[in-house]
């Protein structure tokens, strides 16, 4: 089906203006990062305190955020488990672990009298636990995007296609990566779920332009580089639209109404959405472009 009929953008033309944009928003992510010292990483991967509470009758979350929040308990992740049980993790705390569960118990024993609440556990995750979730985490990203570039290497049998392909997945992660900086946000092992996942769809986004762009290559052999690219882009760009709208509305939804638990996750991937769609028109396939003008002018030179 196609909403988009007979497109005639130049993308190539306009492509310096694009890559400007781009080079701001991720600039302005760096900056926040290293005004702050880095990224606001979770408990996942700084350690903190774990605490699991067993309730008598079934606790309303809600009304469990609102209490810890009028307690000054913040920096808090909350999560409802199974026969009425809690688990409360926090990054920050200015007593230990012991110290903690005491404080949340006393608060909700004092607010809900009717609602027994006990401690089934209450410990320590130490950052070393931490120190290897950002290596694991690291290597992931990193064996993802060297999986890609063989993977579309292979498919168009030039490595140019890959290393293109990467470098716009390296472009939307870092600014997503820097917009959760920006907006003073958590890193967490859901997050970094949440980027990978962006970065198959985006790639995926990416590949079927790559194809047309293929495609044409050999059908509009007459054409120079820049129309058969504009031609492959404009022709791909319902489907774009589409498979990107439909996404764009269910992790919108996830987002406006999933609760706290999947806030960050959702809000990764809407970022996401946007970013990897734009990257896949303005980034990817102005790249192999930029690549095929550099190496006609060295070629030139000789």
């Amino acid at each position: 089906m196609e909403i988009l009929k007979k497109m005639n953008i130049d993308f190539i033309g306009q492509r310096r203006l694009f890559f400007i944009v781009s080079v701001v928003v991720i600039l302005s992510g760096a900056i926040s990062l290293l005004v702050k010292g880095g990224p606001n990483l979770g408990i996942d991967f700084k350690g903190g305190i774990l605490l699991q509470l067993a309730f008598e009758k079934q606790m309303n979350m809600d009304d469990l955020r609102s209490t810890l929040n009028e307690s000054d308990i913040i920096g808090y992740e909350l999560q409802s488990s199974d026969n009425n049980s809690v688990i409360i993790r926090i990054k920050k705390a200015d007593f230990n672990a012991e110290g903690f569960a005491r404080k949340v118990v006393k608060t909700l024993s004092e607010k809900y009298p009717d609602n027994k609440v006990e401690i089934e556990r209450s410990e320590y995750v130490g950052p070393a636990i931490g120190h290897h979730l950002v290596k694991q985490a690291f290597f992931a990203i990193i064996f993802s995007l060297l999986g890609i570039i063989v993977y579309v290497a292979f498919r168009f049998h030039s490595g140019l296609w890959g290393i293109a392909g990467v470098l716009a997945l390296a472009h939307d992660v870092f600014i997503v990566i820097g917009i959760f900086s920006i907006f003073n946000k958590e890193i967490t092992l859901t997050v970094i779920a949440a980027i990978l996942t962006l970065a198959g769809y985006s790639i995926n986004d990416t590949i079927v332009i790559f194809d047309r762009i293929r495609e044409n290559l050999r059908m509009l052999a007459k054409s120079d580089l820049p129309t058969v690219i504009n031609s492959s882009i404009n022709q791909t760009l319902s489907r774009t639209v589409i498979t990107s709208l439909t996404s764009f509305l269910v992790v919108l939804a996830l987002f406006l109404f999933g609760g706290e638990v999947i806030h960050d996750f959702a809000f990764a991937l809407v970022i996401g959405i946007i970013v990897g769609t734009y990257s896949s028109i303005y980034i990817a396939s102005p790249l192999v472009y930029e690549w095929e003008l550099y190496r006609k002018r060295r070629e030139k030179r000789r």
